[in-house]
């Protein structure tokens, strides 16, 4: 994760070095962008697909080499069209099948009782790829120039990454029903219909929060240095606000591990909107830079924790041999849903002069995924995550939307 995120993010780091290098507008390597965030997302129902047939650890590894092979291709480029196939369209490719979806299949295998503190572990290694990859290549790239840095990106991901993926044990069998789960019963009863029911409209429910969570994500993190400086910020500081947010995050995503331990999955994801929302709010009426380092730190906090939550609630129950096609679908609508931020993003600024307008528009995204969970919170009447401990898993039990073994445990 450390890797593939990393070396995805250093891209956007990259940028100012392309366009004085090359020429090449900021509105020409923002579209190249968009097409990368879109074509990840756009994938991942084949990658999804691939990791169900031929396992998680051969997925990742054709990612990484993807991935790689991008980078090192990125070195050697000085047209516009042959940096839109190798980082737009080779680079998207290698970090579809690299990124969150494939990991956390992988991940979902080997610790089905503990799946979020597990997701939320090996999510941190977003945060550690922003905060150790992405301010190493644009120190590389002013020292010794573009070219470096990607053979640099590209060789490092391969001579250290794919031995490590070599490494990692073969992932358990795929079985048909969720690992610490009864067989279904042939015939459910009604109350077992009526629990699949409200599984299924948390599942949507859940979904379309993700895309909610989604669609300021990325462009935050890319207007949070312009922005700044639109406040008063020095462009050092703007520059900063990037690595703070992820560190906030990566703080953050501790602290969530921590509190798992006594709280409900659905319960913290609860507070991470209501903040996120509340960051945005302070982001879009900032009266100046320290405000704007306030809602920095708040939007860090409560963004990247987010992902690991959603994807163990989504995936409670579904069945190993279908992990793949299952986070496949969460997140074709989370990619989609962060380029179109991202495009919006560059169209009101191009626009209007200014993010404002978005920032303050753009904070309904966050409230209405909190609004939708709380109404949707039928579902944790099912799975006791409200209520108390969870029933004896019996054929007839209703079927939780969460993980029983963490929405219970520590509750006592």
């Amino acid at each position: 994760m450390t890797a593939a995120f990393g070396v995805n993010f250093a891209a956007g780091a990259l940028f100012p070095f392309l366009a004085a290098e090359h020429g090449w507008s900021a509105a020409m390597l923002g579209a190249v962008a968009g097409l990368n965030t879109a074509l990840t997302g756009l994938l991942q129902p084949l990658v999804g697909r691939a990791v169900d047939a031929w396992g998680a650890r051969r997925v990742l590894l054709t990612g990484m080499a993807s991935l790689a092979a991008a980078q090192l291709l990125l070195s050697l480029t000085s047209q516009l069209w042959q940096f839109v196939l190798a980082y737009g369209v080779l680079g998207a490719a290698g970090f579809a099948a690299s990124s969150t979806p494939p990991v956390s299949a992988l991940v979902s295998r080997w610790f089905p009782r503990r799946k979020a503190t597990a997701l939320t572990v090996i999510t941190a290694g977003i945060n550690l790829g922003q905060l150790l990859v992405v301010p190493a290549a644009a120190f590389l790239a002013g020292a010794e120039g573009v070219p470096m840095t990607y053979t640099v990106l590209g060789t490092g991901a391969a001579v250290l990454v794919v031995p490590l993926l070599l490494a990692i044990p073969t992932e358990p069998p795929a079985a048909s029903t969720p690992a610490g789960s009864a067989p279904a019963a042939p015939a459910p009863s009604a109350p077992a219909e009526v629990a699949g029911e409200a599984t299924r409209s948390g599942s949507l429910t859940l979904t379309i929060t993700f895309g909610l969570h989604a669609l300021p994500l990325y462009m935050v993190m890319l207007a949070l240095p312009q922005y700044a400086i639109d406040h008063g910020a020095t462009p050092a500081a703007g520059g900063n606000l990037p690595a703070l947010a992820a560190a906030a995050s990566l703080t953050s995503m501790i602290a969530t591990g921590v509190l798992l331990r006594r709280a409900a999955p659905r319960s913290l994801l609860y507070a991470l909107h209501a903040l996120r929302t509340l960051a945005l709010l302070l982001l879009a009426f900032a009266p100046g830079p320290a405000v704007i380092l306030a809602g920095t730190l708040l939007f860090g906090l409560s963004s990247f924790a987010t992902i690991p939550l959603t994807v163990a609630a989504l995936t409670a129950k579904t069945p190993a041999s279908r992990l793949g096609r299952s986070m496949a679908r969460a997140w074709l609508v989370h990619q989609s849903a962060a380029a179109l931020g991202v495009a919006a993003g560059g169209a009101v600024h191009a626009w209007t002069g200014s993010y404002t307008p978005l920032l303050a528009g753009i904070a309904a995204a966050p409230l209405l995924a909190l609004v939708m969970l709380l109404r949707n919170r039928s579902a944790d009447s099912h799975d006791g995550a409200v209520t108390g401990p969870a029933p004896t898993q019996t054929s007839d039990t209703p079927v939780p939307d969460l993980p029983t073994s963490l929405t219970t445990k520590g509750m006592s």
